[in-house]
């Protein structure tokens, strides 16, 4: 019989490995849970901005604009996939640009994802407060929404990757019973028909579209923990960038064939709208407040993806200090969203930097400067 291991050994041989493996190895996640991870947050910002953010572009063509910001979400995920690699996209900053050139970029990001952190804690609190739940403060929601992310942003990504799936089906399941039960309503006079002349502004309207889905941009923070077994390809990554975005053609179609694209155009959101006139006879007389609710998975979802994504770039800034400080800097972050959300950004300067502020830097973030660092990492390689 082989000898039993030592007492301090807690019943496990010695492998070899380095002190952390095994934890590093229950961190990992697949492919799949990564882009539904991205997906079910970016459900938050584009239910708020789609279709209401295109319309002044696209009018009754705006139904198309998720369509139209294809290309830009296959670019952007093309080029956030290289930069990445098979380490995440801080490590591969750092490792490739130094610590001075790499932290700078890295600050960047960190700084821009603190921004959206706060926004969309506070949009979540202000949602919940002004739809069915009056008799709260919204200190009350954000704080309790913060201690959620919280309590979720300190924990294993592996678990918080499989209630991400579990979310995204849930968030489609209740979009899908909405836009289903609204179908025998839709006017079909509202959103056709399209002429030639309507391609150039449905097109442009691919911008703001591509903006309100760059929140995604955070995911490719989290490639470094995909198991490598699993990874398959980018052209997997575009096909759910596709999928996606088809989905909601076919959301926002059914949108505007129910308001109207004038009506649409007045209202903050659209479809929490096409929500409160949807009833089921004998269940449910207003279902508005049933879906903002389920809808605070998307917030939350998005919000803890956000802090997962400065826990990896903190660490490839201080790669040395980070297991140290980790947790305290984390619930740095969420304090300082706090306080952002609730000082810095009132009702209205958050509804206005949704709209206008962040699409552009999101676009930023997501394609011009991947597109400069993509450029610079291939001068670096060849001269190397």
């Amino acid at each position: 019989m082989p000898p039993r291991p030592p007492r301090w050994s807690c019943g496990r041989r010695s492998t070899g490995k380095p002190k952390g493996g095994d934890s590093l190895n229950q961190e990992r996640i697949s492919h799949t849970q990564l882009t539904a991870l991205i997906w079910a947050g970016v459900l938050a910002p584009a239910a708020e901005l789609l279709p209401s953010m295109t319309l002044a572009t696209a009018g009754r063509g705006a139904w198309l604009s998720p369509a139209a910001a294809i290309p830009l979400v296959v670019l952007s995920g093309l080029l956030l996939g290289r930069l990445s690699g098979e380490r995440g996209l801080a490590q591969s900053i750092a490792g490739c640009f130094g610590r001075v050139g790499g932290g700078l970029i890295l600050l960047i990001y960190m700084v821009w994802g603190e921004l959206l952190l706060a926004l969309r804690l506070r949009l979540c609190a202000q949602r919940l407060l002004s739809s069915g739940y009056r008799d709260g403060s919204l200190w009350f929601f954000l704080g309790a929404v913060a201690l959620m992310v919280l309590w979720m942003g300190l924990g294993k990504l592996g678990a918080f990757a499989r209630a991400g799936q579990f979310f995204l089906a849930i968030l489609l399941t209740a979009g899908g019973v909405v836009l289903l039960l609204s179908l025998s309503q839709v006017e079909v006079q509202r959103v056709l028909p399209l002429w030639r002349q309507d391609a150039l502004p449905v097109l442009l309207s691919a911008l703001p579209a591509g903006g309100a889905l760059g929140w995604g941009v955070y995911g490719a923070f989290l490639t470094g923990q995909v198991r490598p077994a699993e990874n398959r390809g980018r052209w997997y990554g575009v096909f759910w960038g596709v999928g996606g975005c088809l989905l909601l053609v076919l959301s926002q179609l059914v949108i505007l064939g129910n308001l109207g694209p004038a009506l649409a155009g007045r209202l903050d959101n659209p479809f929490f709208a096409l929500a409160k006139s949807v009833g089921v006879e004998g269940a449910f007389q207003r279902v508005e407040s049933v879906i903002i609710s389920l809808w605070t998975l998307a917030d939350l979802t998005m919000a803890v993806l956000l802090l997962f994504a400065l826990r990896a770039a903190g660490g490839a800034l201080a790669p040395g200090h980070w297991d140290r400080w980790e947790r305290w800097v984390t619930a740095g972050a969420v304090l300082v969203g706090v306080v952002l959300a609730a000082v810095l950004l009132p009702n209205g300067r958050a509804l206005q930097l949704n709209r206008s502020l962040v699409p552009l830097g999101n676009l930023i973030l997501g394609l011009a400067l991947p597109f400069l660092l993509w450029l610079g990492k291939g001068f670096c390689e060849k001269k190397r």
